[in-house]
């Protein structure tokens, strides 16, 4: 178990790296950046925290950071498999579903400590899962869902991506014009998504669409958990970047991609 002052924290957090006198290495010459008011702002769980990530990012992603840049392209399911094996990517997620149910101040320590890595890319990439895939289905999905696509991607057996932006919908977000018909108890998708992040290497999307033709534009859309190999889903085409190249990042076509309506996040 992993105590933290007041209360008792699911089990396998920051397994099997972490030790109570391992934070002492926080302040360790070898750490690239230390916020000045890292002493001030973080107790001992939050220095144990980021010192368990520090490791993983030494040995298992800066020495690699050039060559992955150069290919344009990381291999994120080995990557997130080690984070999740930590209890990195869930650090405020339900216990009930592998989190470790924390609050907000151990995600911004994570989130800081993955400022360490030696590109951009890296920590954008797992911010798309930790931080734009799984929130919304983390408080308003079924448990079935939750089940499904949260606790895999807790655990680092699933990538997610995060499938809001379009040719002439990305920063105006009531502009998409993907749409899900709803038919009996399905889905049926089609549509264009643009600039979406991990998608090569994602198990899953949290696909933003249109359900109402009534509705207006800011009251007729819908967040969908839709599997990557789902029929009529294709990967049109890896955006070559001028930076955050090893992030991948593509153009994806849904035609008449059928999902249950049950996948559809909340109400």
């Amino acid at each position: 178990m992993f105590s933290c002052t007041g209360r008792l924290v699911a089990a396998t957090a920051f397994r099997p790296m972490l030790t109570a006198s391992s934070s002492a290495a926080v302040t360790s010459s070898v750490r690239g950046y230390r916020s000045p008011q890292s002493d001030a702002f973080y107790n001992e769980d939050h220095k144990a925290m980021q010192t368990t990530l520090r490791k993983i990012i030494d040995n298992d992603i800066n020495p690699y950071v050039d060559k992955w840049e150069e290919e344009g392209i990381y291999p994120a399911k080995e990557v997130f498999k080690k984070l999740g094996d930590a209890g990195l990517l869930g650090v405020n997620r339900p216990v009930e579903f592998g989190g470790l149910g924390l609050d907000l101040k151990f995600n911004v320590a994570m989130n800081e400590e993955l400022g360490n890595i030696w590109c951009g890319s890296i920590p954008m990439s797992v911010a798309v899962q930790t931080d734009m895939a799984t929130p919304a289905l983390a408080t308003f999905g079924s448990d079935k869902l939750r089940k499904e696509f949260l606790e895999p991607s807790i655990k680092g057996d699933y990538v997610s991506c995060l499938g809001v932006s379009e040719p002439g919908g990305g920063s105006d977000v009531a502009a998409i014009k993907t749409t899900a018909e709803r038919r009996g108890d399905d889905l049926i998708i089609n549509g264009q998504k643009m600039w979406i992040t991990n998608a090569f290497q994602a198990d899953w999307v949290c696909l933003l669409v249109n359900t109402s033709k009534e509705q207006s534009a800011h009251q007729n859309k819908s967040l969908v958990c839709v599997p990557m190999n789902t029929p009529g889903i294709t990967l049109a085409k890896k955006i070559d970047k001028l930076g955050m190249r090893s992030s991948d990042t593509a153009v994806i076509y849904f035609e008449d991609v059928r999902v249950p309506a049950a996948n559809i996040i909340g109400k």
